[in-house]
């Protein structure tokens, strides 16, 4: 049985390729511009059988799903894509190994891969061992992985079966005759491999009903103490709050990824333009609380009620049309015709230049000033 492998895998015009086994080891690491896919495919199936390729992208690019079809293997991703930092936190250990940030990132996305399944690879070594069934840990991993069975209990009875099967006699049509020494041997052989399985089976089978043994009296003694400390109901309400905490930690990692994107943008002499589809007051109170409207940019199609944005010291509000004199009067910030500025995307987010906006802002106060001004003394009437 080929041994089993977790291969990462960076697509691109520069692809990079990370191959581990399910010990954690690193089998080949390598990035190659216009890197063929039967090149790649050489490389995993030369050093053992592919059962898990990964990336670091949610969702995973096609060319990633292709490769993982061909060979036949599972896909793994994470949740959400992964933020450079955590990357490099995982490649750590192998800095002087890699060369650029393709190789990075497939290896990331191997050792992401091996992090997740660790413990079922660790349970299955464990459980081997102490059968000492550790020549079937191959095959009983593939199963697991692929979900060919429930449980390694399961998998290792698959795979002792598949064994029998396979050293199961064929029939012989017996002649009243002498055997022959060649015979003989044959017999001898198959009669060797058949007392072999029964020892093992034997030996398993003592083992599991050791360990049965053992988890009834840990699960009396657990649900014991149990009853002593924790009602069901508790247990239950606080699996509910650790997953509200994992959804909210999820929520303020990706907020302050996006926040440090702004920031190397406003460093690299660019604002940031947010988009928002209606002004109404939820929707900004909300973006308020999420990430602090003050000297921000935003953008809107429709400036109906514009005026809510006025105690929230934004920068300037870029609309679609030319602002109406109604508008400009009832707003205390700085109103700009999309047409009037060039905006652009960089790292997928749309900016304008710093000076050109200052220079329009400049032009708009001039202009919003007297409208407002002309607004408030109609207001005072």
């Amino acid at each position: 049985m080929s041994n089993p492998l977790i291969v990462g895998y960076d697509p691109g015009t520069t692809a990079a390729l990370a191959i581990l086994d399910t010990r954690g080891g690193l089998l080949f690491l390598e990035s190659k511009r216009t890197f063929k896919k039967s090149e790649i495919i050489d490389e995993i199936t030369k050093r053992g059988k592919p059962i898990i390729i990964a990336g670091d992208r949610s969702p995973l690019p096609k060319k990633l799903e292709k490769l993982a079809s061909t060979l036949g293997c599972k896909t793994y991703h994470p949740y959400e894509s992964l933020p450079v930092s955590e990357k490099v936190d995982l490649v750590k250990e192998y800095d002087e190994k890699i060369k650029d940030e393709h190789e990075r990132d497939a290896l990331a996305s191997a050792i992401r891969a091996y992090k997740y399944y660790k413990k079922l690879f660790k349970k299955v070594e464990i459980s081997l061992s102490s059968l000492g069934l550790n020549t079937l840990y191959d095959q009983v991993i593939q199963l697991l992985v692929f979900g060919k069975v429930d449980n390694i209990n399961d998998a290792i009875n698959r795979v002792l079966t598949k064994s029998r099967e396979k050293r199961k006699p064929e029939k012989i049509k017996i002649e009243k005759k002498v055997f022959s020494e060649d015979t003989v041997k044959k017999l001898q052989d198959r009669i060797k491999g058949l007392e072999k399985d029964i020892s093992i089976l034997k030996k398993y089978n003592e083992g599991l009903r050791e360990k049965i043994t053992k988890s009834k009296e840990k699960a009396f003694n657990y649900r014991k103490e149990l009853n002593k400390k924790i009602e069901i109901g508790t247990i239950s309400s606080l699996k509910n709050d650790i997953k509200k905490l994992k959804i909210i930690l999820r929520e303020k990692e990706s907020l302050i990824e996006e926040l440090k994107s702004y920031r190397k943008l406003e460093l690299g002499g660019y604002v940031p333009l947010i988009r928002i589809d209606e002004i109404r007051s939820v929707s900004i109170s909300d973006l308020q609380k999420r990430i602090n409207l003050e000297g921000r940019l935003l953008h809107s199609k429709n400036p109906e009620n514009a005026q809510i944005l006025n105690e929230c010291k934004i920068k300037a509000l870029i609309i679609s049309d030319e602002p109406t004199e109604a508008l400009l009067q009832k707003v205390k910030f700085p109103v700009i015709s999309e047409k009037d500025i060039s905006s652009k995307k960089v790292n997928n987010i749309i900016v304008v230049e710093k000076e050109e906006l200052e220079e329009k802002i400049r032009n708009a106060r001039k202009i919003g000033f007297k409208k407002w001004l002309e607004g408030h003394r109609i207001r005072k009437l």
